[in-house]
């Protein structure tokens, strides 16, 4: 199992004795090409400030993410709101560590699969794939829920036809969604401890394959 180290706010890595996945670095916008968008399907009109197009892009709102920008702006939004010392900043930071070494792990099985030789070893890694896919179109679909609940409040809120955007009262509102006893705090509870227990299947089944694919 990884030993997870949260260094500050602004850092998160998530180290082990024989591999590490880190953060990934944050790439501006101008420096996403049309084939990034094209090979990831996401739309015209989009931010992309918060995603490195080496990552898995992940949608929020009208913004692109990796999982290491998501986890990064819903703990700044939860400290916001909840203030520093509120027991969910520290559900906000675990999600954070969390969407790191999930990711890492998805992204290191896609870069060592091709190298797999034996059959069942490869078969392995696929169905490891096959269920990190699952949770994260589980994942998505609780992103797709906490934004539908963000332009909602945005509506209420505003006598415009504006769009919501990632601003102050939207930031909230998400963290009101995601983290509430009363909205979606239940099924995140549930999606994270699923996380969890795939990263130990990962390790237990897919970890000595991987750092000897070879083999």
């Amino acid at each position: 199992m990884q030993n997870i180290q949260q260094c500050n706010v602004n850092q998160v890595r998530v180290c082990n004795a024989e591999y590490s996945y880190a953060c990934p670095r944050q790439r501006s916008a101008s420096s996403v090409t049309v084939e990034d968008t094209r090979r990831t399907h996401i739309l015209t009109g989009y931010s992309l400030k918060h995603w490195d197009t080496t990552e898995e892009p992940i949608r929020l709102l009208g913004s692109v993410f990796d999982a290491n920008l998501l986890g990064k702006w819903i703990y700044d939004w939860t400290v916001y709101h909840c203030g520093l010392k509120a027991p969910l900043v520290e559900m906000a930071g675990d999600l954070w560590l969390l969407l790191i070494d999930f990711a890492g792990r998805i992204k290191t099985e896609d870069e060592i699969l091709n190298k797999t030789r034996k059959e069942r070893h490869r078969k392995t890694v696929q169905r490891s794939r096959k269920s990190g896919e699952r949770l994260w179109g589980r994942f998505q679909r609780l992103l797709d829920v906490c934004g539908k609940y963000v332009l909602e409040a945005a509506e209420k809120e505003s006598s415009t036809n504006k769009p919501a955007s990632l601003g102050s009262s939207s930031g909230k509102a998400f963290v009101d969604c995601i983290f509430g006893r009363d909205h979606e705090l239940e099924e995140t509870e549930k999606l994270m401890a699923k996380m969890r227990f795939w990263i130990y299947r990962f390790d237990t089944e897919c970890e000595a394959i991987l750092l000897n694919p070879s083999v």
